[in-house]
């Protein structure tokens, strides 16, 4: 029995640990008006972007796409492209709101009362960061 109550506690630390959002399994991709789609319909959220990023969900797959790690929790999901070098990282609901405005472009907003928050490197293309936050928008299907 005692070591059961350790396993539990174990278990119950290590999945706690991870920077990403309990729903950020549940986010999805798709293809929208020729773009990527990325959405998740329990925390009613919408986006698009294009075609050349890899995204992580959980701390595996981030893992794999970015070797150090990060401060940032709450994570519904990281995005990352090579040509050129950038990427970006959808909150939801972070307890945390002190980001690094020298390295992220911050958009902060409101679906359907949850706050999302997107950062994106500020190395990114100009247009890539007007196109990617002006396309957050609430899920409807």
């Amino acid at each position: 029995m005692k070591y059961k109550l350790i396993l539990i506690s174990f278990l119950f630390f290590v999945l706690s640990c991870s920077p990403f959002s309990n729903l950020s399994k549940k986010t999805n991709l798709g293809n929208e008006r020729g773009y990527q789609s990325v959405y998740n319909s329990d925390a009613k959220f919408n986006s698009l972007t294009f075609g050349d990023f890899k995204f992580a969900f959980n701390n595996k797959e981030y893992k794999k796409l970015k070797k150090q790690n990060t401060k940032i929790k709450d994570i519904l999901f990281y995005a990352r492209t090579t040509d050129p070098a950038y990427e970006y990282f959808i909150l939801l609901n972070p307890k945390e709101k002190k980001f690094d405005a020298e390295k992220y472009y911050i958009k902060d907003t409101i679906i359907n009362n949850n706050n999302f928050v997107l950062l994106i490197s500020n190395d990114a293309p100009k247009r890539d960061i007007k196109f990617i936050s002006e396309n957050i928008f609430e899920y409807e299907k």
